[in-house]
């Protein structure tokens, strides 16, 4: 409760919650035993930014808007509790509406006390306290940090500079009177001092160096500028660090202009690195190129693996290339974690992600031992982590058992290859002939891969060797090879643009269901040189048919000029004596989801008569002719 008023010394006026409604009453005053707790004022230190306002101690941030609270410093607050040492809970406005929540100590400024009398109904012992205390050890708890000979005064130089005191700093702390500033003993250099430092950069205690698991919201954000981060990559990092702060980002700074980069990646005749993959139930025409594979004249598509593979518009490769797209979400994130071998990596985490397939939980047939634990050699045989290789190994063969990986083809009968390794892409559909070919000749890597356990630990020292060895150490540089500059923009291991994404989730998975989902996990993420100040958009995978052009032009008797042709030109003359009054317009679209207006029977007037043509997609996309009908 709390005792609002004394003045009837029998009895106390107090307020209290009881049932989780609110009372004010009067309490007999011999069963209240009154003590005295304080709120502070205080602030957020005016040098940090971007402070993050946690629910719970170093929990999850409050949010505004649905984007977490980053309070800025000088951000005035309200200390409820300094209880745990490290998290003090506030209160404070943000955008003019109320929270309480956790701030990490360190970055506090307690500027003032106010009293607020409490009641318990048990006696406490309050015990005299004095300014002037016994020394006390301690330890600077921030970089840079000056060290003056008064209060707020001049810093102490050593050899004509400012000494500046770095994070860790053992002190000995001999008066804390003043509140601001502390009087405190130590040791630079091998000479001792003594000087005063302010209250709010240091910590009573011993130091620990940090263990590496976890980095604080300011010492976050000096981390993202140190590596040039761009502003756009930050925004999204944030929201990621918030919610896994023992989360490492580092930046891969390749030194490649975006532009030059898309160029390099897109399809063109000829040089064909990004498929999608469509079926007749998703289509996907959105997401298919529209010069490279594609037939304007018949409304048709070539396929470039099998019959369902085919080459992906520009627009959807710019949207994968874009490193922003896989930091939208704690999963996608996962294509750029690093794929070197992690002995934390667990054999329950690879079943996770063989889970939905034919090796979950299974052995090959004649074999006692499981996939799972052929995969957690190969990891430790290659030096490649068990979850890539489960993970790549599932996102290339799929859910069920097929003649790659049974040993019955009947080209290459007792051969295996869980990596489709040397499958080329082929319209006709023989990849997996292909890689079992490749399997089955020469002597690397384990080959000829005669068994499962064999194709799996000699696939995964393929990968280890040939890519993440060479700097190709993600799920996003082995799709987008912007690392190996031995063969820039070639040497990707994986023709399907969403590859890094499917892969990713499996990954993410994998930590989550085993419980590591938290633990450093260390994120190589690319960069470029100007990039779009937005991340790239996602098209839309069925906008519908998009072609817009005619199959057939006419005008009725009469002759165009020049004669119509596909694509030819979309201009076109008529010339008609002058006794002809009228002319009637023929077109058809080439695709049969086509529409076209401005056909019919046109009345001529003497001279020029110019009439437009429109033909329209399914995807809303138009393509206007002309026709000019000269009479006279």
């Amino acid at each position: 409760m709390t005792v609002l008023s004394t003045s009837n010394k029998t009895w106390y006026k107090v307020k209290l919650t009881y049932k989780k409604k609110r009372y004010t009453g009067y309490v007999y005053s011999a069963f209240i035993k009154v003590t005295r707790t304080t709120s502070k004022k205080a602030h957020l230190r005016k040098n940090e930014n971007y402070v993050y306002f946690r629910k719970t101690p170093n929990g999850t941030p409050l949010k505004y808007n649905g984007s977490p609270i980053m309070l800025m410093g000088g951000q005035s607050m309200t200390v409820l509790s300094t209880s745990n040492k490290t998290w003090y809970k506030v209160k404070l406005t943000y955008k003019k509406k109320r929270y309480t929540g956790y701030v990490y100590s360190k970055f506090i400024v307690i500027d003032s006390t106010s009293a607020t009398t409490k009641a318990t109904t048990k006696a406490t012992t309050q015990q005299p306290t004095t300014a002037a205390q016994a020394a006390k050890s301690g330890y600077v708890n921030e970089d840079y940090v000056y060290f003056r000979k008064t209060a707020a005064g001049t810093p102490i130089t050593y050899n004509g500079s400012a000494i500046m005191l770095m994070k860790g700093q053992a002190l000995s702390v001999t008066d804390t009177s003043n509140k601001s500033w502390y009087k405190v003993n130590l040791t630079y250099s091998s000479k001792k001092y003594t000087g005063f430092i302010s209250s709010s950069l240091i910590t009573m205690g011993t130091y620990k160096e940090p263990d590496g698991n976890q980095t604080s919201d300011a010492a976050f954000e000096k981390q993202l500028s140190a590596q040039n981060f761009p502003e756009s990559y930050k925004v999204l990092l944030r929201k990621l660090h918030a919610e896994h702060p023992n989360w490492i980002f580092k930046a891969v700074h390749t030194n490649l202009n975006w532009n030059d980069v898309v160029k390099n990646e897109v399809n063109v005749q000829g040089r064909v690195n990004n498929l999608v993959n469509c079926t007749s139930s998703s289509p996907n025409y959105g997401w298919r190129s529209q010069t490279v594979g594609y037939n304007y004249k018949t409304d048709s598509y070539s396929s470039y693996d099998g019959s369902t593979w085919f080459a992906a518009s520009d627009d959807l490769v710019k949207y994968y290339l874009d490193p922003r797209t896989y930091m939208s979400s704690a999963s996608s994130m996962f294509a750029f974690e690093k794929l070197s071998y992690d002995s934390s990596q667990t054999k329950s985490g690879v079943e996770a992600i063989l889970s939905g397939s034919f090796m979950h939980n299974a052995h090959p047939t004649g074999s006692t031992t499981t996939y799972s634990s052929m995969i957690i050699t190969a990891a430790q045989k290659s030096g490649v982590s068990p979850y890539h290789i489960a993970s790549r190994i599932k996102q290339e063969v799929g859910g069920s058992i097929t003649s790659g990986t049974n040993g019955k083809n009947a080209t290459y009968p007792g051969i295996y290859n869980f990596y489709n390794i040397g499958a080329f892409e082929s319209a006709s559909g023989n990849a997996i002939t292909n890689g079992l070919r490749w399997a089955s000749s020469g002597t690397s890597y384990n080959r000829p891969w005669t068994t499962p356990a064999k194709s799996i630990i000699g696939g995964a020292m393929y990968i280890g060797e040939s890519y993440i060895n060479k700097g190709q150490n993600t799920l996003y540089t082995q799709k987008f090879n912007v690392t190996y500059t031995d063969c820039l923009y070639w040497h990707q291991y994986m023709g399907n643009v969403q590859a890094p994404t499917t892969e990713a989730w499996k990954v993410y998975d994998a930590y989550k269901s085993s419980g590591a989902l938290n633990k450093a996990i260390t994120f190589a993420i690319p960069v470029y040189k100007n990039m779009p100040s937005t991340a790239m958009k996602m098209p839309a995978a069925n906008p519908g048919n998009q072609n817009n052009y005619l199959k057939t032009l006419s005008v009725s008797g009469q002759k165009l000029s020049p004669t119509f042709a596909i694509n030819s030109t979309t201009q076109y003359t008529v010339n008609v004596r002058s006794s002809v009054s009228s002319a009637t317009i023929n077109a058809s679209p080439v695709s049969s989801y086509s529409t076209v207006s401005g056909t019919g029977t046109k009345t001529l007037k003497s001279g020029k008569n110019t009439f437009k043509i429109v033909c329209k997609s399914q995807s809303k996309a138009t393509r206007t002719y002309t026709i000019i009908i000269n009479r006279g």
